[in-house]
């Protein structure tokens, strides 16, 4: 005998809210001026990927949630793990970058941001998020400046 599969309306709505978010990013991507100026990519393609992006994980959550729900979430308890110290840990990271960035470099600062965030969503491994925090925050930071041309707080300061 086949189960029914329940839909979760608030895992539903996630999911169609960040459809949602991508539709307006992908519109807001549309009007923006094709000249490339200084550039490598046109302003437009940095929003078009992120749209895409939460687009496609707003389908696959959407999808999770009609067909029973998200696959690794426990519909149970609504609590979240980590609760008040995880969101400890991730208020200190944001401040922590708010006043670093300028004395560390953005590099630094973002993979403490990282970091800070890892622990709170309860990883134990303080150095390794903070290199893969590093390793990610390296082709953003080159992107935003040689792609956009936007300028970031230095790399790496180098009283450091």
């Amino acid at each position: 005998m086949a189960t029914l599969r329940t839909v979760v309306p608030t895992q539903l709505a996630v999911g169609i809210g960040l459809i949602t978010i991508s539709v307006v990013l992908a519109m807001g991507a549309y009007r923006f001026p094709p000249e490339m100026g200084f550039v490598i990519l046109p302003a437009y393609v940095y929003p078009y990927v992120v749209a895409a992006f939460l687009g496609a994980v707003g389908l696959l959550l959407g999808y999770q949630a009609v067909s029973g729900g998200f696959r690794e979430l426990d519909n149970d308890t609504a609590t979240v793990p980590g609760g008040k110290t995880g969101a400890a840990w991730v208020t200190a990271g944001l401040v922590g970058v708010a006043l670093l960035i300028n004395l560390i470099g953005f590099v630094l600062a973002a993979g403490l941001l990282f970091a800070c965030s890892a622990r709170g969503f309860g990883s134990r491994h303080p150095l390794r998020d903070l290199a893969i925090g590093i390793a990610l925050t390296l082709p953003i930071y080159w992107l935003f400046n040689a792609g956009l041309g936007v300028s970031l707080p230095s790399l790496i300061n180098i009283w450091l």
